[in-house]
């Protein structure tokens, strides 16, 4: 069996699980409440975007998003794949099926990933809805009189994409380290209030800190016009290789399996 079946296989497994409704009803949330907004108060929204509404409106919404809510849905996602197994009590089988110990790790990580970029397709999708439905109902919204920078909004999904990616290798190997959902989702949350205390304070090592470096980059992007990645975006790469290797390495040689 190939690493490819083998993600075939755990992508089948999440199909209309509260993986996929997370990823979709979480991208769905913010959009939803700026159309409420949008909608029930116009005037106010309307006139502070005329200049460049799009740019505006998804900066808002990533503010909104990065802070908190974005962290703790990587935290559920990473712990949600692993307990399909726990749940079913089928880690013995998977364990036992013709797959090597790294198309079991990896596959599962893959679809990880798969779900968190279908969460940001989504996320984006819902706020270009967002917009050229309050542009629609009320005239004063100018989304569909501007222009929409695609390049911006691409180089801007990427950063934050990156940002994550040292909390999603972290959650997963503490997911599949603990069988009890509670416990990995318990200590992303505690990691993700510490790190939203430490940047309330503006603590001078925050970038080291992985569950904060979304709320850096849409920081970062405030005050700077160019996209090249920052010092937080390199060490959340940097705990995305080291986490992952440790993950593997546990899964690996870890005596009791699942």
């Amino acid at each position: 069996m190939s690493l490819a079946t083998s993600y075939r296989a755990e992508l089948l497994k999440t199909k209309r699980t509260s993986s996929f409704w997370l990823s979709l009803l979480g991208a769905a949330f913010i959009p939803a409440i700026f159309l409420l907004a949008y909608l029930l108060k116009p005037d106010g929204a309307a006139r502070s975007m005329q200049a460049a509404p799009w740019n505006m409106h998804f900066f808002m919404g990533w503010k909104a998003m990065a802070g908190f809510l974005l962290p703790m849905f990587v935290v559920l996602l990473c712990a949600l794949v692993p307990q399909i197994e726990y749940r079913n009590n089928t880690w013995k089988q998977v364990y036992a099926s013709p797959q090597s110990y790294g198309q079991i790790y990896f596959s599962k990580l893959l679809t990880i990933h798969t779900m968190l970029l279908f969460f940001f397709v989504a996320y984006n999708l819902f706020m270009l809805l967002t917009g050229v439905t309050a542009a629609l109902v009320h005239k004063q919204f100018n989304f569909l009189d501007k222009g929409f920078e695609v390049g911006k909004l691409l180089a801007l999904n990427v950063k934050i994409y990156i940002s994550t990616m040292g909390i999603a290798a972290i959650q997963y190997w503490l997911s599949l380290r603990f069988k009890n959902f509670i416990a990995p989702v318990g200590i992303g949350l505690a990691m993700l209030i510490g790190a939203t205390v430490a940047n309330a304070f503006d603590w001078e090592y925050i970038y080291e800190l992985p569950f904060a470096h979304p709320n850096l980059t849409l920081e970062w992007v405030n005050k700077s016009t160019t996209y090249w990645l920052q010092p937080h975006e390199w060490n959340a790469l940097g705990y995305f290789f080291v986490f992952t290797i440790i993950g593997f390495l546990d899964v690996r040689y870890r005596k009791e399996k699942g």
